[in-house]
């Protein structure tokens, strides 16, 4: 695997697109699917977002043409948000083009709440425009539910996460149980509700908690599916995806995943001990 250190390896897919591509075809032998994600974020020049655009949009031709099951995640300050938000729409809107005659879906990861509302608005605008686009949303934003109502009114298609940047107590929930709670209320609504809901976290409860939610209200399998990240958990992967649930893989690949890894476990101390936790469990 070239360009990743042993120690990454776990975490990451390779540095290379026929890397992660690879890895997703081994994925989807054991019916899992996948979330393809280029690692990297706050992009400084328009040249480098052009260079990202372009690399998502060959990603979507080749899960096409390679019959993957594969989606994409992609940040916007790739794109070129922090640069220019008017030319980071247009990059976006290749994107979705590419994924809209593929059939394919394209999420829109959240990022710190400097974004949040920008996202949502660029989210609005594109489902708008386009059939691909979902949206992630954090449970332990004080305005995600709020939010909710917004995706519910656009097009209904979202990824639920607890959260992983640290934010103040006045924009975010503090306790893991309060964080908990809020994401098992949303799930509830979205479940019945969204048009698409990726349920992502390998917190136990909440999976079990949502299984029980999907058998109530007898949700049918297209409109939701689990969420991982590669390295985590492998076996309860297989086991969520042979028990006839979709299941997705989140899948980094790239040659910026220092920065990226480092970052996540630096900003929220609970990221680490839950990390630790799960390394090594089933």
């Amino acid at each position: 695997m070239s360009g990743i250190p042993f120690y990454a390896k776990r975490w990451v897919s390779g540095a290379t697109m026929p890397e992660a591509l690879s890895q997703t075809a081994l994925l989807n032998s054991k019916n899992i699917s996948v979330t393809l994600d280029l690692l990297g974020e706050n992009i400084t020049s328009l040249e480098q977002a052009k260079a990202c655009t372009d690399e998502y949009v060959e990603m979507l031709k080749q899960i096409a043409e390679k019959k993957l099951s594969s989606h994409v995640s992609v940040k916007l300050t790739m794109l070129g948000l922090d640069v220019n938000e008017d030319v980071c729409f247009e990059n976006l809107k290749s994107i979705l083009q590419e994924a809209d005659i593929s059939g394919n879906r394209v999420a829109l990861d959240m990022e710190g709440t400097p974004y949040t509302e920008r996202t949502m608005r660029i989210y609005e605008a594109a489902a708008k425009q386009f059939k691909s686009p979902e949206i992630v949303l954090q449970a332990y934003l004080h305005r995600t539910a709020s939010d909710v109502e917004r995706v519910l009114k656009a097009n209904g298609r979202l990824r639920l996460c607890k959260g992983a940047y640290k934010e103040s107590s006045e924009h975010a929930l503090q306790k893991m149980p309060d964080i908990v709670s809020n994401y098992k209320t949303l799930a509830t609504k979205l479940l019945r509700e969204a048009n698409r809901v990726c349920l992502a976290s390998h917190d136990d409860s909440i999976i079990d908690y949502c299984k029980q939610e999907i058998k109530t209200a007898s949700v049918p399998k297209e409109r939701y599916e689990f969420q991982m990240l590669y390295g985590m958990r492998a076996k309860t992967w297989e086991a969520i995806a042979n028990d006839g649930h979709n299941m997705a893989v989140y899948l980094p690949y790239g040659e910026h995943w220092q920065a990226y890894y480092s970052r996540r476990l630096a900003e929220r101390k609970e990221n680490i001990f839950f990390v630790l936790k799960n390394l090594f469990r089933d």
